[in-house]
């Protein structure tokens, strides 16, 4: 997806990472709506997540015409979400699961071992044959400190602050928001050769003001000024539904957005970030 190296082991002290996201979608199982249909799935999974709740998912969709815009909603959907009380949760609905962590992530490892357990208790517990859509994300929000206003166009290499960053604005000007968005596919080629699909990349970067609702499971929303770096990498197609090679793309997958995030952070970003690389 990127002509980018592979990244080193690193670590950052200071991340500025706020939500990870592991998600598959798959055709729906009607027996998932119903508490008799979930039940299988949660008695595999209450070992990793045990509390389980009800939830009502209404979608709305935006319609625009001669008249304005008007809000048409379909009925609610069923759905389920599983916590383990330190930060880890998945939402379930007959036709995806969504597995999320929030600044508690630490290693991938622990992030694509619980997330191979969800696909195992799908196939398992609710007989899922197909999966149609793969995808990893990464929300990071990185706060400006109040004192040093334009300390993001340091933090990240120019390419993604672009010419906001630059003398183009001039003083006394103020950069109330930018936000680039960049949408990108490929061929599965490589370690990705197995799935008969698209790989698909939706990378959004920009300042952000205080206060905007950023989407995610939790929705997040900085108290001031801040840098958003939001990279969502899925396939596209449908593939058979086997836990190990789904988890195995994903991390693949993972390693894409890895080398991303490594290559978008300047000098001062790493120090400032506090990154540390292991030999």
């Amino acid at each position: 997806m990127f002509g980018l190296e592979p990244a080193p082991q690193y670590r950052l002290s200071k991340s500025p990472l706020v939500q990870v996201f592991g998600q598959v979608k798959f055709p729906a199982r009607a027996r998932l709506a119903a508490m008799e249909g979930i039940a299988p799935v949660q008695d595999l999974l209450e070992a990793m997540f045990p509390y389980m709740s009800s939830q009502q998912v209404q979608q709305v969709t935006l319609l625009v015409g001669p008249s304005g815009a008007s809000a048409a909603g379909s009925p609610p959907n069923q759905a389920w979400q599983f916590e383990d009380g330190s930060g880890w949760k998945l939402h379930l609905a007959p036709d995806t699961a969504t597995l999320s962590v929030g600044p508690q992530y630490g290693e991938f490892d622990a992030f694509s071992s619980r997330f191979n357990t969800v696909l195992a208790a799908l196939a398992d517990g609710a007989g899922v044959l197909r999966a149609d859509r793969l995808g990893i994300r990464y929300v990071n929000i990185a706060e400006v400190p109040p004192q040093d206003p334009a300390a993001w166009q340091r933090w990240f290499r120019q390419e993604l602050t672009g010419w906001p960053a630059t003398t183009t604005v001039a003083d006394g000007t103020q950069l109330v928001m930018t936000i680039t968005q960049s949408q990108l596919t490929a061929q599965p080629v490589g370690e990705l050769a197995g799935p008969d699909a698209d790989i698909q990349a939706i990378v959004r970067h920009g300042l952000i003001p205080g206060n905007t609702m950023v989407p995610g499971v939790l929705p997040m929303e900085p108290r001031g000024p801040a840098f958003l770096l939001d990279i969502d990498i899925f396939t596209d197609g449908p593939q058979p539904f086997e836990p190990g090679e789904l988890t195995r793309q994903l991390t693949v997958l993972h390693g894409q957005i890895d080398r991303f995030f490594y290559w978008a952070l300047s000098e001062d970003g790493a120090e400032y970030f506090e990154r540390e690389v292991s030999e």
